[in-house]
């Protein structure tokens, strides 16, 4: 009798003791694990510094384009939605940057006097409400330049506008991995200065001609590379000709007015076959 009395009461300790420690220390592992992966899982927002306050940060609101945008350009390009938010910054809040060393993605700590305008931003959040940030990933910096909203050929040049042939871009089909190949393009790895190798950049001429306006504010460049850099280089008015290729952006919502012109080389009809 007096085994059994021990026997039991041995398993009733058990039992509480599984209780308590399923109490205590599971749901710490649930979070652990909840938070292990909210840290390595896409992002609740993606944004650019528009401003920096103290621990306060105006940004504005981008996504990712994931698809062509019918001129050539590939995938993963931030874009800008035109909305604007105003995020706090805590104590609580990991900001880090990464890099690739020795084949691995190593994270670096910043703060928040380390974040410049244009700061390209992915954000987490510590919850559901979206009030209290997590983490802040840094992730390069935004060129407004990127991607050109008129790609053309010029037709006229005239006192204070120019007249284009629209165009779009098609990317040739890659290469197969040759040796061949592989060799020729560690010779020859960049553009050459003034303009793109043939077969780079196929241009492909539409019906559609467009009148945009040069004003005095409008800036003109063409880029050039130099020892494996590329620079930029101001240009005038008088510097463009018929055939041109010009990438333009507009200052205006209605794009009637250029903001920025660059000149990406002269047209040939043979280098679009």
């Amino acid at each position: 009798m007096k085994i059994f009395k021990l026997l039991k009461a041995c398993i009733s300790f058990i039992l509480v003791f599984t209780f308590i420690f399923a109490m205590l220390v599971l749901p710490w592992d649930i979070s652990h694990a909840q938070s292990n992966s909210s840290q390595n899982s896409q992002s609740d927002l993606i944004d650019v510094v528009k401003s920096l306050s103290g621990s306060k940060i105006t940004i504005y609101i981008a996504k990712l384009s994931s698809q062509s945008d019918g001129r050539g350009f590939g995938r993963g390009r931030i874009e800008l939605t035109g909305k604007t938010q105003t995020i706090t910054v805590s104590n609580k809040t990991t900001i880090v940057t990464r890099s690739f060393q020795n084949g691995q993605v190593v994270e670096k700590k910043l703060s928040t006097k380390d974040l410049k305008t244009n700061n390209i931003l992915y954000i987490w959040y510590a919850d559901s409400k979206k009030k209290t940030i997590s983490k802040i990933l840094v992730q390069g910096t935004y060129d407004p330049y990127q991607t050109p909203e008129l790609i053309g050929i010029i037709k006229k040049v005239e006192s204070g506008k120019i007249t284009v042939v629209v165009a779009t871009i098609e990317r040739p089909q890659p290469p197969q991995n040759t040796s061949n190949n592989q060799a020729q393009q560690r010779t020859n790895p960049q553009p050459p200065q003034g303009g793109f190798r043939r077969g780079m950049m196929n241009l492909k001429l539409s019906n559609q001609t467009k009148t945009v306006a040069i004003s005095k504010s409008t800036e003109i460049v063409t880029r050039n590379f130099q020892n494996g850099q590329m620079t930029e280089k101001k240009l005038a008015v008088k510097d463009l000709k018929a055939n041109n290729i010009v990438y333009i952006w507009y200052s205006d919502s209605k794009k009637t007015t250029a903001k920025r012109i660059m000149v990406m080389g002269t047209y040939n009809q043979n280098s679009s076959k």
